[in-house]
């Protein structure tokens, strides 16, 4: 009955029997769980060990009142606990009970359905029931986003017309761009009950469209929505919206993915389609440039000098490397009679003075060699003993290298690990000789640093456990050993805690979901729907990791970001409270304090520290992670406290001069007011962070953990005087270009432990080269390479000066200061993750960079100088011995990329990033090269249809269009494709040349399925143009000719819009037909240009025409008019529009900008200021345009350049 509807005839029949198959029984049956849903698998205790679903069916039997409904009623609670809400099904639509969903097994929707009434929100099978919930019932949303797609073409970051302070931008930065909306259906779509959401790094300022609005929720989550002047969509339509946002943009990676539909009638979400990727080219077209301003000297990589960087890297002789470890060991002996042998296997003896860290050496060993042990594998011999004084240390060994045997001496259990790593360090797993090459030696090694660190960001996007442990892995192999793991931010927390069940229920969840009960909001383009797999560790998966990281030698220390970056704690917290508890309630109620922090959050994203609650919850927090520690046998020594940027950002001097809240946060804090007229020493208003940091520092020391670490901002003017705790670090993360070798002076003199962290070398997030398609952010820095990083020099960091540049690409000039060297406790690599989604990303953005880190943190380089007080360091001075840093990066490279790589891809089963190549043709001759040794190069001649290897330089021929990719040795890693194009220009070179656009013309071929401009051209099908412009008229009847046209154009194949000219273009165009189309047409004997079957009504000057241009819609040049509108139509008509403000709309405030008058009119036509001024074109006067919309309202179009603009109007306007 369930698969059928009620009327139909099997329905009919099911109910006719439905008093056979159910007899009318006692008006009063025995209930069970009434309000709730069951778990009917789960056993009860209380009913002797019975499961619910067998309660269930002897109550189904019983009358209320009985003696046995009575037990089974006293149970009932055990089978249906609280919450009642039960898994949604279609809440908003009506489905299709019969249809078989393939994704969920080949059940019926009525099957499914019957499932999800048994089973509660955000279990994991409601989860997956969900997932297919969709298939049954296709929501309001998804009527018009399986219908769109988007596509985001980036303009111009400076040099526009758009005046970003008028926005309140951020010292008065902003950059504009398309989103150019094409709607396939061909049907029109009427409704406006809708709104687009997208995550955006940056804050959006404008959208110059009038039908459409815009706002912002929280954090990056941003919509767009139509306005009341919206029309809809019409079948196969494109709509393009001009939108500023602050700062820059250069990473083609700042465009989150998984735009979504929301129709506010059902509440129903909707990913559009082509959004719904990782693969960002699917919606973002390639950027252009790579300057974020005028004055960014950063140097875009190219495939040519690519090759010239790779050479000076990696050209010359090469060196023999066969001996060398990562990370270098202290000091290496090896003798000229030294003997080479092979090992197969390794067999530990004395294994059991490893103590802990045996089964993590062996596993290890295991991964590395790949063969079980046998009596043929080579012996390590592991003792405890005395190591020589310039190498004693707990972490330090001394290793004698045999073909008889290899000793390992050490005098803790972690010297003797790291001995065994530094063994399977010098083995190179890609022999072909069966054996691997080892030679004979003696190494004594000890560590720089003591503190050797790696920092997992798995609070914005969520790191499987299986991910982490492979870190861990490799952490382990590479002499690392400190994890900070970040586990919570305002994006995500990701670790049960019991007895605060919404950390995870709510604050791990990501949906859309405004009222925040069941997730937080949708951030960092996770799209509308929360994930199907849990998003945060158990109790027993965290625990897992605590040992597994033990057995290896690493740390674990959690980060608990707080009082800043907790928003998922805080509405977490929240949704507790509306249940009825806040006793860990982190948000006064009563604050109404505005403020904007810097990803964008408000009050919620801070815990307020005058709050009980808050203490409370912090308590309860180190009580439930200390017990966890205690389950794998270990001690909780280390607590990550965050503490940085808890701020209001509108207070800082880029947003000085505009009239925005500029409150300190808590200011209007009841809590917080009243803390401080108790206490007056007091101040949260101006340090919070500080205020916090003492309060958790000593619930720490009350806890018995023995050292706090914070990132350094949080700490800011205090000293470790003022703390309980035993020992204080910090993580230093100023940049040099900004003072931080002051900064870290002045953090040396706080008394606090400094870890070096610096972002504009040590952040993993940030791209490896300058180039848009690169992932990551770049705030500190346009590319942290794996030579930039590693050559680092972390107790000089004036010396950095003079081997790398600022982030503009300039020199810096940076003098010592004159005090001590400040000591530093160790250094980690950042793998923050706002732009990394995925674990692949996640693994190819922090490998191979972390092995830099490993050879910096355990080795100090024989180039890098002491800290000597009033030293300058510049891009020209010369004090660094440069021949000494190259040839150790060199050998250090080799390894990496011959030996290490591929036990990191091929044994622990982890990806990293593969470099592209760098390439040169001359003379048809293609030269290539790679940045990282042993690495296969292919290339194609085709745009990657077919891929040939490359071995040695290739002849390919003159002119070609060369595409080029590297790959790991297996093939089984590939690099992104890069190219060098050579090919001309055919059938319109002249065109080329003579453009005065040239620059911004890309030759396609246009045929074949590739686009040139867009959408592609078909057989037979024309581009139009002004020849007097020098655009002239293409033909392309095979549909396989080069169309040298305007990359940047949204423009489709053909005329003016999207369709081919009609042949009778004064027919065609007349009212009410082919009125979408616009065309026109050019006058080669007066010059002047005219719409194209319009009607002559009135002459307002000999060089002014008027004409009508229909009754509902009208294109003139590339504006759409709509009935009672008001357009401000201008050279670049279409991209500026007023909606009905007249002389007060912001394309009349760009016209002033723009000339020395105005050429705005008002809805009844009269004059809101003179023509524009000619002076700003060559020639001269121009002829100008009345075009007049019955139903709407007059518009003034200059017709210069007319049909250009009309094709270039998006470019056009940041290029005059």
């Amino acid at each position: 009955a369930a698969r059928h509807i009620n009327g139909d005839p099997l329905c009919n029949t099911v109910q006719s029997e439905q008093s056979t198959c159910c007899p009318s029984g006692p008006v009063d049956p025995c209930t069970f769980c009434g309000g709730g849903i069951p778990d009917l698998t789960l056993v009860v205790p209380g009913a002797g060990g019975l499961t619910c679903g067998e309660v269930r069916q002897s109550a189904a039997g019983h009358m209320n009142g009985d003696s046995l409904c009575n037990n089974i009623q006293s149970v009932e609670k055990a089978c249906c606990p609280e919450p009642t809400g039960s898994c949604t099904f279609c809440s908003g639509g009506i489905p299709d009970l019969t249809y078989v969903v393939p994704e969920a097994g080949g059940q019926t929707c009525g099957e499914i359905k019957q499932s999800a009434a048994y089973q509660m929100t955000g279990g994991g099978s409601c989860n997956v029931i969900q997932s297919v919930e969709r298939s049954c019932c296709p929501n309001l949303a998804s009527n018009l986003a399986d219908h769109l797609s988007l596509r985001i073409q980036m303009t111009s970051n400076f040099d526009h017309v758009v005046d970003c302070a008028s926005h309140n931008a951020d010292w008065g930065l902003c950059y504009f761009q398309l989103f150019i909306l094409e709607y396939s259906a061909n049907e029109e779509y009427i409704d406006n009950n809708f709104a687009i959401y997208f995550s955006s790094i940056h804050r959006l300022l404008s959208v110059d469209h009038p039908d459409f609005e815009y706002g912002h929720v929280v954090g990056d989550l941003t919509y767009i929505k139509p306005t009341a002047l919206f029309k809809g969509f019409e079948a196969e339509s494109v709509i393009t919206l001009p939108v500023v946002f602050e700062y820059w943009s250069v990473q083609e990676s700042d465009k989150m993915p998984r735009f979504f539909v929301v129709d506010t009638r059902d509440d129903s979400t909707a990913v559009i389609p082509n959004t719904d990727t990782e693969e960002l080219k699917d919606f973002v077209i390639p950027y252009k440039s790579s300057m974020k301003t005028e004055g960014d000297n950063n140097v875009p990589m190219t495939p040519e000098n690519r090759y010239t960087r790779n050479e000076e890297l990696m050209g010359g002789v090469g060196t023999d490397t066969s001996t060398r470890i990562i990370p270098t060991p202290f000091r290496m002996d090896i003798s000229e009679s030294s003997k080479t042998f092979g090992v197969d296997g390794v067999t530990l003896v004395n294994a059991d003075l490893l103590g802990r860290l045996q089964s993590g050496a062996e596993e290890l060993i295991s991964k590395i060699i790949l063969k079980p042990a046998s009596d043929r594998d080579h012996v390590l011999i592991l003792t405890i003993g005395a190591l020589p004084q310039d190498i004693a240390g707990n972490d330090s060994y001394k290793m004698k290298i045999t073909a008889e045997g290899t000793t390992i001496t050490a005098s803790q259990e972690q010297g003797l690990f790291y001995g065994v790593m530094s063994f399977l360090g010098l083995l190179d797993t890609s022999s072909s000789r069966g054996t691997m090459p080892v030679k004979e030696m003696t190494i004594y090694d000890k560590p720089r640093f003591d503190y050797r660190g790696h920092q997992i960001d798995s609070a914005r996007n969520f790191r499987t456990k299986e991910s982490v442990m492979q870190t861990i892995d490799a952490m382990a192999l590479y002499k690392l050993n400190n994890l900070h793991f970040g586990l919570s931010n305002d994006e995500g927390w990701r670790l049960e805690i019991p007895g605060m069940e919404e950390l995870t229920t709510v604050g791990s969840r990501r949906c859309f979901d405004l009222v925040e009960e069941s997730c937080i909001l949708t951030q960092l383009g996770s799209g509308p729907d929360a994930s199907e797999e849990p998003q945060f560790y158990s109790v027993a998966d965290y625990v897992e990791i605590l040992k597994y990281a033990d057995a290896r030698n690493v740390k674990v220390a959690p980060e608990f970001n707080m009082p800043g970056h907790a928003r998922a704690a805080v509405v977490s917290m929240e949704a507790r409270a509306k249940k009825g508890d806040d006793s860990y309630r982190l948000m006064d109620p009563e604050d109404e304090t505005e403020l904007l922090t810097v990803q964008f959050y408000d009050r919620s994203s801070i815990i307020n520290p005058c709050l009980d609650s808050s203490v409370m919850f912090v308590e309860k927090l180190v009580d439930e992670v200390v017990k966890m520690y205690g389950e794998a046998q270990l001690s909780l020594d280390m607590w990550q406290f965050g503490g940085d940027e808890a701020k209001n950002i509108l207070l800082g001097g880029g947003y000085s001069s505009y009239d925005l809240p500029k409150e300190a946060p808590f200011s209007k804090s009841p809590a917080c007011i009243k803390k401080m007229q108790e206490d007056p020493t007091i101040n949260v208003d101006t340090d919070a962070a500080n205020y916090w940091a003492l309060k958790v520092n000593q619930i720490l020391k009350q806890k018995g953990i023995r050292e706090m670490l914070a990132w350094e901002d949080g700490l800011n003017g205090m000293t470790k005087e003022e703390f309980e705790i035993d020992e204080v670090s910090v993580n230093f993360w100023s940049t040099l270009f900004w003072g931080g070798t002051d900064g870290l002076v002045q953090t040396s003199k706080t008394g606090f432990g400094v870890i070096m962290a610096n972002p504009d070398y040590l952040y993993f997030d940030f791209p490896y080269e300058v180039h848009p398609e690169e992932r990551g952010y770049y705030w500190a820095a346009r590319e942290n390479s794996v030579a930039k990083v590693f050559s680092f020099a972390p107790e000089n960091l004036p010396q950095n000066a003079e081997t790398s540049l600022d982030r503009d690409g300039n020199s810096m000039d940076v003098t010592t200061p004159v005090w001590p060297a400040p000591v530093i406790k160790g250094m980690q690599g950042q793998t923050w993750s706002e732009t990394v989604r995925t674990e692949t990303q996640h693994q190819e953005m922090t490998f191979p960079r972390v092995l830099a880190v490993a050879e910096r943190a355990w080795h100090r380089g024989s180039w890098e100088l002491d800290w000597t007080p009033n030293q300058n360091y510049q891009g020209t001075t010369d004090h660094v011995p440069k021949d000494q840093l190259a040839a150790d990066f060199k050998g250090f490279n080799t390894v990496l990329g011959c030996r290490e790589v591929r036990k990191i891809w091929q044994r622990l089963g982890i990806s990293y990033r593969v470099p592209p190549p760098g390439a040169i043709v001359d003379g048809g001759t293609l030269t290539a090269n790679t940045e990282l040794p042993c690495t296969r190069i292919q290339y194609s001649l085709d745009r990657g249809v077919n891929w040939s290897e490359y071995f040695a330089p290739v002849k390919v021929g003159e002119g070609k269009y060369v595409s080029l990719k590297s790959l790991s040795a297996d093939g089984g890693l590939e690099s992104r494709v890069v190219t060098i194009d050579q090919e001309e220009c055919l059938g319109c070179q002249g065109v080329c040349e003579s453009d005065p656009m040239k620059p911004f013309h890309t030759p396609q071929v246009c045929g074949d399925g590739v686009t040139s401009v867009d959408p592609p051209f078909a057989a037979g099908t024309n581009t139009v143009s002004d020849s007097d412009e020098n655009m002239s008229l293409f033909q392309n009847p095979a549909g396989n000719e080069l169309f040298c046209g305007n990359a940047f154009s949204s423009i489709a194949d053909s005329c003016l819009f999207s369709k081919p000219c009609p042949s009778g273009l004064s027919e065609e165009c007349k009212v009410g037909t082919n009125k979408d189309e616009g065309c026109f047409r050019v006058s080669q004997c007066t010059g002047e240009y005219e719409a194209a079957g319009a009607t002559l009504t009135e002459t307002l000057d000999p060089d002014e025409k008027c004409h009508i241009c229909g009754e509902e819609q009208v294109h003139s040049l590339n504006a759409v008019f709509f009935e009672g509108q008001e357009f401000f139509c201008h050279e670049f008509d279409g991209i500026f529009k007023d909606g009905g403000k007249g002389a007060d709309s912001p394309s009349c405030k760009l016209a002033k900008e723009l000339y020395t008058g105005t050429c705005c009119i008002n809805s009844d036509g009269s004059s809101a200021g003179p023509a524009p001024s000619p002076s700003i074109f060559e020639g001269g006067d121009y002829p100008t345009l009345w075009v007049m919309n019955p139903k709407g309202a007059a518009s003034k179009c200059s017709l210069t350049f007319a049909l250009v603009c009309a094709i270039m109007t998006s470019f056009f306007v940041m290029h005059l």
